[in-house]
């Protein structure tokens, strides 16, 4: 049963959604994109902001089918027991493997940053126990710590500021659209990766109070923030470095901020990547969490589902994995979210419509 001290306000599914979406692939998406969009790159992340926007409205026309079943639920009733489970199934997989990612991800950066002398495992231990801790609370307070955590995206546009004070060159941009549609539409697929967690929406849809009116405005605002906001690091990484340094440079943004120094403060990217870890962890929290409860039904189970599912993402994260192997994981979460994220929901869609078209001709 959904009461309202178990819900979130759509106040609060806004910075969820938020949370779940920045994190360590804002530090590394302008080196990513470069490859193929190059000085486009921008574009490219609002064209994958548009294809987000629609996604968010095939999933709105889903829910109002389906507006007190989460994901999981869905797809049972529209595909039957069996190859529901099934779908469920692979639904559970690629939250596991995104948190995974990202908690590797987010481990190599910390290790290559601030501690390259702590070993990965004692890192990934006290992110996951940190992560484990708040995601076996409610969604409400989930969400509380998320509206917490966002205001570290502040400081991080705060700190962009001053990156003005360095050399800029609009040159490297120029000429807008040089890099053809086809290398555009090639990153903005990037973009989209790195945009991923707003399908956290699937999953906590039910929780939202008050769900009747307003949630598309909020899910599409925050959308739109995000968008904004990778679109605008992108912009300055690309006037401030030249296509052979972010080719060069993995975490364009993080040398940004090093390039910056004052009389009383130095290694700004040091002090800037110490406050990002806190958002860096609500993307592993974030997916934790739908991962728990897209296989969790019952509230008793649901913190021993969280236990297991941190313990799996944790192993996950210490394997042996070299540099080519984490790309090589990174195409399997891009090729599962595709079906995820895109596809399941555009087919749940067709056929409830298909469905409920059928229904009405039957009762006439």
């Amino acid at each position: 049963m959904i009461t309202k001290k178990t819900s979130i306000t759509k106040f609060q599914l806004y910075f969820f959604l938020i949370q779940s979406q920045i994190g360590i692939g804002l530090l590394s998406l302008p080196n990513v994109v470069q490859s193929t969009a190059k000085g486009d790159g921008w574009i490219s992340t609002i064209v994958a902001g548009v294809i987000v926007q629609a996604t968010l409205l095939i999933y709105w026309f889903l829910f109002k089918q389906f507006p007190n079943q989460n994901y999981a639920q869905i797809t049972k009733i529209i595909f039957g027991k069996y190859i529901g489970k099934l779908l469920n199934l692979i639904i559970y997989f690629y939250f596991i493997l995104t948190g995974s990612l990202a908690l590797i991800l987010f481990i190599n950066c910390i290790n290559l940053w601030l501690l390259p002398l702590t070993p990965l495992w004692v890192l990934s231990l006290v992110i996951i126990l940190a992560s484990i801790y708040l995601t076996i609370s409610e969604l409400k307070v989930i969400a509380r710590f998320f509206v917490i955590a966002s205001f570290l995206l502040v400081l991080l546009i705060f700190l962009s500021f001053f990156t003005y004070s360095l050399p800029k060159e609009l040159q490297f941009i120029l000429p807008i659209g040089n890099s053809g549609v086809k290398n555009i539409i090639m990153g903005s697929n990037k973009s989209l990766i790195s945009m991923l967690g707003f399908e956290g929406v699937l999953v906590i849809f039910p929780f939202i109070f008050d769900k009747e009116k307003g949630v598309l405005k909020t899910v599409s605002f925050a959308n739109l923030s995000v968008t904004a906001l990778y679109s605008y690091f992108l912009f300055l990484c690309l006037i401030s470095f030249s296509p052979n340094q972010l080719k060069q440079v993995r975490e364009p943004v993080l040398y940004l901020f090093k390039a910056l120094s004052f009389k009383m403060l130095d290694r700004i990217d040091l002090i800037f990547l110490s406050s990002w870890i806190v958002p860096m962890t609500t993307s592993i929290i974030a997916y934790l969490y739908l991962s728990s409860k897209s296989f969790s039904r019952k509230e008793k189970s649901f913190k021993s589902i969280v236990m297991l599912n941190g313990i799996i993402i944790f192993v996950i994260s210490i394997l042996p994995i070299d540099e080519k192997m984490v790309g090589q994981l990174s195409k399997y979460v891009t090729y599962l979210s595709y079906v995820v994220v895109f596809l399941i929901p555009v087919i749940l869609l067709a056929l409830s419509l298909v469905f409920k078209t059928l229904k009405r001709s039957g009762n006439h």
